[in-house]
Order: structure tokens, then C-alpha cells, then sequence
């Protein structure tokens, strides 16, 4: 059976590049929960449970809180595209919907949808960026001394 270099140039540099929890050493195996910790045998692996076990949820935890924020991203930035919403009109069209808005009454969604033709769904992913974005600059206001954006 003939291996090809470049499988084991590509196992080797892996192995390499990550040690094992354990002992240090080169390894292949990594936690299949978290997959952030790697180790060079299921034996390592078994024995730094104990001590890794609570680290493991709390990784994992923030792994797919991450993977969440990729996705619903890619869906912000695909219906703004789709919509043109980033285009200064429609800028503009946002801004005046929003800010017309009675006193800390949000947008309803399937308003926001019917004014841009979408769905209701597009415009609950949309509008849900919209406040996170709103949240992000408010609290950067905060640690940057009361500075308004």
C-alpha cells in the first residue's frame, strides 16, 4: 500500500501544530465535544476528563454560540444584499421607518417585510441585526465615556 506525501505531510503538520493536553507531546486527537483541546491518545484523553470536563461545556457552549452568530450573519448580510438595503436609499428608507416609531415601540416585523418586500422571517432576521448592531454601538458609547454614535 503506497501512501501519498502530501496525506502525511498534511497528518504530520497537524500534529505538529497542536500538543497534547497531557503530556505535550504531537497530537491527533482532539475533544470531540469542545474541539479545542487535543491530545496524543485516547488514554490522555480519558485520563484529563476529569479536570476537563467542566471547560469542555463552557467551550462548547460558546463554539455554537459562535457557529450562531456566523449563521445568522450570513443571513443579515444575504438579505441585505438581496434587498439593496445597503443601498443609500433604502439606508434612508430604514432610518425614517425606525425612527418613526412611537416611544419604545419597535417595527413590527411583518411591517418592516411589507415595506421591502420580503418575508416576515427576513425582516425578524433583519431587524433582530439591526438591534444588535443599535446594542453594540451603545454599549462602545458607554466604555468610551458617554460619546453618542
Amino acid at each position: 500500500r503506497v501512501s501519498t506525501p502530501f496525506n502525511h505531510q498534511a497528518i504530520m503538520a497537524t500534529a505538529v501544530n497542536h500538543k497534547c493536553a497531557v503530556c505535550e507531546q504531537p497530537a491527533l486527537k482532539r475533544c470531540q465535544q469542545c474541539k479545542s483541546i487535543w491530545y496524543c491518545s485516547r488514554d490522555h484523553q480519558v485520563s484529563d476528563w476529569k479536570s476537563h470536563k467542566a471547560r469542555c461545556k463552557a467551550i462548547a457552549a460558546d463554539n455554537a454560540q459562535a457557529d450562531s452568530y456566523t449563521i445568522h450573519k450570513a443571513e443579515f448580510d444575504r438579505i441585505r444584499i438581496h434587498y439593496g438595503l445597503d443601498k443609500p436609499k433604502q439606508a434612508e428608507k430604514i432610518a425614517t421607518l425606525l425612527s418613526n416609531t412611537v416611544a419604545n415601540e419597535a417595527v413590527s416585523a411583518p411591517k418592516f417585510a411589507k415595506s421591502f418586500g420580503m418575508t416576515t422571517q427576513e425582516a425578524v432576521v433583519f431587524l433582530e441585526w439591526i438591534k444588535v448592531g443599535v446594542k453594540f454601538k451603545e454599549d462602545n458609547a458607554k466604555r468610551n465615556g458617554g460619546v453618542k454614535f
